[in-house]
């Protein structure tokens, strides 16, 4: 690799923050290359926007700190020059696109930037009518930005990235908000920006897309690179690693092989990322020759109908602007059980929350909320039955520090002992794992820190629903299930958990029911596994399937016989090592 070809290098960085004791960032030795694409992976606050921000100059110029190393971008070190003088170079889309916006429509958003560069009038317009369309946010382009949703404030801070026209673009999470068909879009557009020599770092909480087109994969550890280097080299290196300690998401056929090579000594030259090399390992090491039968799963007890919390009847809502966000939908809530509710972003999930928490109020149709309508409702009681952790949890934050927050929410709602709420306190930090960012500013605390902490000041006082919009935004794989096995355990105790979601992979491994959303309809209400069989509504929904239900359908088309249902991979794996441990005797 000469000299030219390095757009972007640290050499021996160290990174503390001005508040901070110990150092994000440790020693840290990177390259990235021209016109490829590489993926930052690692577990939740392993300093990986810390590193984004050292790219883009925030770090040291903006948000100070102690940097000792260097930072060479396109030749230049970014300690000795000016942060504008970067913003030619790079391009960057944090977590939360909304914090960089500085205009009050989209298209005058997307031409902002250009137009601080003094770009030319008839190029700049050029570009914004580009954008419009790679983003698809031509519909929306003289909308106020504060009335786009959660996906489209992602893309349109990709627009205003791409805008500049740099030459290296960081994507902290851009698809952390997007439905499944609008991040395959993104994936697309990465792939032509490479393709037309942009070099890109991407931020990725899932894998799936990416992991096989990636040019170099860097993960890190508690602000240590431990490794970097092509998918197949880190996979064979830290790939078990990735998969049990490290909370990394790796696709799930790549959980399989990774199980089967480290727990099963199947011998394979690489490790399968994609369905057809997955099931080429199968093949070649004999698992599919007899039929695959899953244990039964133990049925669960006749009890009566679970209590109806919820009951929406024909239930319609538009906004003064005229957007229709509900048309005719109706579904129940009951206690106990935890439904997803998924689709395409804009279709209306949000409204719906809205609605429940009585944020909104029904304009058609009927609302029953705890056996009272909802127009009777007064927010604050409520509030005291039904509780919303919102997509951007720090629009709901108060105080200063994460103990006071709790404490916050426990006082709002008269609970005055002392001691209650000291032990409430610590069990929520403790099984949230907060406990090390108790004295910190909400607001200084990492996207999937913030959602831990909406999510504890919302069920410290025991609502009857808990209702959370993009649960595992931000979260790692570790955390990820932390979360759900706290749901698990507050729904055993009859508190229906509703989750608005993009994830699939979670709505197929833990959700009893799903509701699908599409431009304010309900296409389906039904279980996960009915709803991946309906490839039409799937579509209307920009839903995908997941890469498992993907494998376990090719492995049906091909005549492998699959008894009982594939949820997890854990599903899947009990079936073929089981099989596999008889063979051998």
């Amino acid at each position: 690799m000469t000299e030219t070809n390095i757009i972007a290098e640290l050499r021996n960085v160290s990174y503390t923050h001005w508040n901070h004791q110990e150092p994000t960032l440790k020693n840290v030795t990177l390259q990235l290359q021209r016109g490829t694409l590489s993926v930052l992976v690692g577990p939740g606050g392993s300093g990986k926007s810390t590193l984004c921000d050292l790219l883009n100059g925030r770090i040291p110029k903006l948000l100070g700190g102690q940097l000792t190393g260097e930072v060479i971008i396109d030749g230049l070190d970014t300690a000795k020059v000016e942060v504008k003088e970067l913003t030619k170079r790079v391009g960057s889309v944090s977590q939360d696109p909304e914090t960089m916006f500085a205009t009050l429509y989209v298209e005058d958003e997307i031409a902002f930037g250009p137009e601080n560069l003094l770009v030319d009038a008839d190029e700049i317009r050029l570009t914004v009518e580009e954008l419009l369309d790679v983003t698809q946010l031509r519909p929306q382009r003289r909308n106020l930005v504060w009335h786009l949703s959660g996906g489209q404030v992602q893309k349109l801070g990709l627009a205003t990235a791409l805008a500049m026209k740099p030459s290296l673009i960081i994507l902290d999470e851009p698809t952390a908000n997007l439905d499944p068909i609008a991040t395959l879009s993104v994936y697309d557009m990465v792939l032509k920006l490479r393709e037309q020599g942009m070099t890109i770092l991407l931020v990725i909480r899932e894998l799936d897309e990416f992991l096989s087109c990636a040019d170099q994969v860097l993960l890190l550890q508690e602000g240590t690179l431990l490794t970097s280097g092509t998918p197949q080299e880190v996979l064979k290196s830290h790939g078990e690693a990735m998969f049990t300690s490290l909370g990394v998401w790796l696709p799930e056929t790549t959980e399989i092989g990774l199980t089967l090579r480290n727990r099963h000594n199947i011998q394979m030259r690489d490790i399968p990322i994609t369905v057809p090399e997955t099931i080429a390992l199968l093949q070649d090491n004999h698992l599919l020759d007899q039929p695959l039968v899953l244990p039964v799963r133990e049925a669960q007890p006749a009890t009566v109908q679970p209590e109806l919390l919820v009951e929406a009847k024909n239930l319609s809502f538009r906004y003064a602007e005229g957007t229709h966000a509900l048309k005719d939908v109706s579904f129940n809530i009951h206690a106990g059980e935890l439904l997803a509710i998924v689709g395409r972003n804009g279709a209306g999930k949000s409204t719906l929350a809205k609605l429940l928490v009585g944020l909104l109020k029904p304009q058609a149709g009927s609302l029953t909320l705890f056996d009272k309508p909802a127009a009777q409702w007064k927010v604050e009681d409520l509030a005291n039955h039904i509780a919303l952790v919102f997509q951007n949890p720090e629009h709901q934050f108060l105080t200063d520090k994460v103990w006071d927050e709790i404490d916050y929410s426990l006082l709002a709602r008269n609970v005055t002992d002392l001691e209650v709420r000291k032990e409430t306190i610590q069990e929520s930090l403790t099984r949230l794992g907060l406990e090390a960012v108790v004295d910190k500013h909400p607001f200084s605390l990492s996207a999937g820190m913030k959602r831990r902490l909406g999510v504890a000041t919302m069920l410290v006082c025991r609502p009857r629903i808990l209702l959370v919009d993009e649960p595992t935004y931000g979260q790692d794989k570790q955390m990820t299930q932390t979360l759900m096995h706290f749901m698990e355990e507050i729904r055993a105790e009859g508190i229906a958990v509703v989750m608005i979601t993009h994830d699939m992979r979670l709505v197929q491994e833990y959700a009893q029911r799903v509701i699908v959303m599409s431009e304010g309809q309900l296409l389906f209400d039904g279980q996960p596994q009915g709803l991946f069989n309906q490839d039409e509504i799937l579509q209307a929904a920009n839903l995908r399937k997941t890469v498992l239900h993907d494998l376990v359908s090719e492995l049906t088309a091909r005549g492998v016989l699959i008894s009982g249902e594939v949820r997890t991979t854990s599903d899947l794996l009990t079936a073929l090592t089981t099989r596999e441990e008889v063979q051998n005797g």
